[in-house]
């Protein structure tokens, strides 16, 4: 007898104690799994933030170096865009209609 209880007695409560352990064990385990998986998720993100970030920076200079070059070459805006012959021909058919309307 210990601590003044029957043996049978000690064996159910070690084996409480025993599941309760075990239990908390458990959990303690997917809680650690979780946290591991959550970092992963994290790295793999920044991964993503930089790889978007240094494609931003990229695009940025590639249309700085494209502004200044085609503000050497032109300073008609559309010139790059081939609406001009459509953009003229339209403004002088407006023109006629009106001198037509006018008439």
């Amino acid at each position: 007898m210990l601590f003044g209880l029957p043996w049978y007695a000690i064996v159910a409560i070690v084996s409480i104690a025993g599941g309760l352990f075990y239990a908390f064990k458990e959990k303690e385990i997917e809680m650690e799994s979780k946290r591991v998986t959550n970092v992963r998720e994290l790295n793999e993100l920044r991964k993503v933030v930089h790889n978007l970030k240094s494609r931003i920076e990229t695009l940025e200079s590639d249309l700085k170096t494209r502004s200044k070059n085609t503000s050497n070459q032109s300073s008609n805006p559309l010139g790059e865009i081939e609406i001009d012959d459509e953009v003229e021909g339209q403004n002088s058919d407006n023109k006629s209609t009106r001198n037509k309307n006018h008439s």
